[in-house]
């Protein structure tokens, strides 16, 4: 396994190994590559507009998460001894609630491998920690393995699959029952 003296070490199904940590302001210039990187595809089911990088406002915005209101974490592979983001999961609460919305992008080349299936998990444990009662997203009615993934993972999915897109929520469970959750 990877050595990971800045977060956790993950093997995917695929045998392949990531570090899972979160994201820290100076890993603004990886998360721009990382969004460059995802086909048009994959970035319109996940900002839901034809965009080709964050703005400078986003970008700032993304890297630089209150753990108050958040968690931001992003999965890094080694290519040819630099780090590359190949995933990048986060949750937001809501302006006084205890609800928060959550968003997930996998590279391309890292889907279908378990690795949105362990963040979104982590996601949801670290959530749950933290007194989150609801976490939801929104779901483009066409990405169907994110519509899965949310299912298999206990989410209710609220809204029609004709729509252009699909909201998702669920009720968190109490922090007892998430354990298997938790860091598989």
């Amino acid at each position: 396994m990877m050595a990971a003296p800045d977060g956790q070490a993950l093997r995917l199904t695929d045998g392949s190994e990531v570090v899972v940590r979160s994201i820290k302001p100076d890993d603004a210039p990886l998360l721009q590559a990382f969004v460059r990187r995802l086909s048009a595809r994959s970035r319109h089911f996940r900002f839901f507009v034809a965009l080709a990088e964050l703005s400078a406002a986003q970008l700032e915005r993304f890297v630089n998460v209150d753990p108050a209101r958040g968690l931001a974490l992003i999965a890094l592979s080694r290519r040819q001894e630099h780090s590359a983001i190949v995933a990048e999961a986060r949750y937001a609460l809501e302006q006084e609630s205890c609800n928060a919305e959550f968003a997930i992008a996998v590279a391309d080349e890292f889907q279908r491998r378990g690795l949105g299936t362990h963040l979104v998990k982590r996601l949801l444990a670290t959530a749950v920690r933290r007194g989150v009662r609801r976490l939801f997203g929104e779901i483009k009615s066409d990405n169907r393995p994110m519509l899965a993934l949310a299912a298999r993972l206990g989410f209710r999915l609220r809204g029609s699959l004709e729509d252009e897109s699909v909201v998702i929520a669920s009720m968190l469970p109490p922090a007892a029952r998430i354990g298997s959750m938790g860091s598989s």
